[in-house]
């Protein structure tokens, strides 16, 4: 007992006994946490574009162009980049939606950037890639029922080389208009009907809590990750985009496949996904980029408690010096 008075009245004696609360305080919350249960899945089976709407040979084409000089001529891989083969036309898609292929830099892990291709080019490409270079049913297929990017209109856009007279493209004009409108609206009801038709929120913010959080962000802003790499933010990412990560696990992230995560499940995580992006930041200047609740929890408590430490020793050297 002498020797814990004695040593109570070290300089130090305050500091430690705070890392200790701290340390007790961290173990104590992780052992009562609550753990979620592991999330059950499987990837989306969905019907391809038909033959007659794309063309194998183009395809080919642009293969050899744009992917073959670090993929091979048979998609197997080399030097700069990898096998192609087992990926299946979900990665492809992905990878390519998102402008993270074709790459200039192999070594390193790309941003997602505008895609490079028309929505064309990559439909023939990925029928090339089915045809050639896919090894039977390896990989998952492109959720093409779940809504992709909503359409633009300079994807209807008329080019006015195309006509000879003023009056002739002045009418294209207006039947572009006029196409964009409704593949605008079709393109909106279909989102709304996959984002309603998830109904229980409590499920996709568990999933995307036990599998996405740890590496996105709980509000999906992204995250740095070990080797100078990072988790993308996902606040601009399409429903097929976030479902075909999911099935083909790009870069660093896992992948949730067939066992993993259900695709009505996966219906519920994207929908949870949306509201994230749709959640208005009310973190003012001090939101430490919405890191998340507990870290700017455990940061308030850190600083919190450091100021009153320090202005506990403040007071008391006051007071010694009066003394």
């Amino acid at each position: 007992m002498k020797w814990i008075t004695a040593r109570r009245r070290h300089p130090l004696a305050g500091y430690v006994v705070v890392i200790l609360a701290l340390a007790l305080f961290g173990v104590g919350y992780a052992a009562v946490a609550p753990t979620s249960d592991q999330a059950q899945a499987q990837t989306l089976a969905a019907d391809a574009p038909s033959p007659e709407d794309v063309d194998v040979a183009e395809g080919k084409t642009i293969f050899d162009q744009t992917c073959a000089s670090c993929h091979g001529l048979d998609g197997s891989g080399g030097e700069f980049g990898p096998d192609l083969r087992d990926v299946g036309p979900a990665a492809i898609d992905f990878q390519v939606s998102t402008g993270r292929m074709p790459s200039m830099n192999p070594d390193a892990q790309m941003p997602r950037k505008p895609m490079v291709m028309t929505e064309q080019e990559l439909a023939d490409l990925i029928a090339y890639y089915n045809e050639s270079i896919r090894n039977d049913g390896s990989g998952a297929d492109v959720p093409y029922d779940v809504p992709d990017i909503e359409p633009h209109p300079d994807d209807f856009a008329p080019l006015r080389s195309d006509f000879d007279s003023e009056e002739a493209y002045e009418k294209a004009v207006e039947e572009a208009e006029a196409e964009y409108q409704a593949a605008l609206e079709d393109y909106q009801a279909e989102y709304d009907a996959y984002i309603s038709g998830a109904d229980d929120t409590e499920m996709g913010m568990r999933l995307y809590l036990t599998n996405c959080a740890h590496c996105h962000g709980w509000s999906g802003g992204g995250g740095a990750l070990t080797d100078g790499r990072w988790a993308p933010e996902i606040h601009e990412s399409t429903p097929r985009e976030i479902y075909e990560a999911m099935v083909s696990g790009p870069g660093a992230m896992p992948m949730f496949s067939d066992g993993v995560i259900a695709p009505e499940e996966k219906q519920e995580l994207i929908s949870y996904v949306k509201t994230l992006q749709a959640e208005p930041d009310a973190g003012g200047i001090f939101n430490l980029q919405r890191v998340g609740q507990v870290a700017e929890g455990l940061i308030g408590w850190v600083v919190g408690l450091a100021l009153i430490v320090a202005c506990a020793i403040w007071i008391t050297a006051k007071q010694r010096a009066h003394d």
